[in-house]
């Protein structure tokens, strides 16, 4: 079975599990939850390492903006 890509709309958020990030050339993949979400190079190089945490993407009019939903204990 194939797996769809999304792109995000304006002002609309992908949350869940960052689970695998794949940067190609001039954009990234990321499967967030059960979704996997095109993103440009710029967001995904920020969420490096956020692998196995819960984060949100949201695409704005202008940019993509991220947050963390939860943090791993220290």
């Amino acid at each position: 079975m194939e797996e769809k890509i999304v792109r995000l709309a304006p002002f609309e958020e992908a949350i869940g599990v960052l689970h695998k990030l794949q940067e190609f050339d001039g954009y990234s993949l990321a499967n967030i939850g059960p979704v996997c979400v095109s993103l440009p190079e710029d967001i995904a190089s920020k969420l490096k390492g956020l692998q196995g945490q819960k984060i949100g993407v949201l695409r704005t009019d202008r940019d993509y903006r991220f947050r963390i939903c939860d943090k791993r204990p220290s």
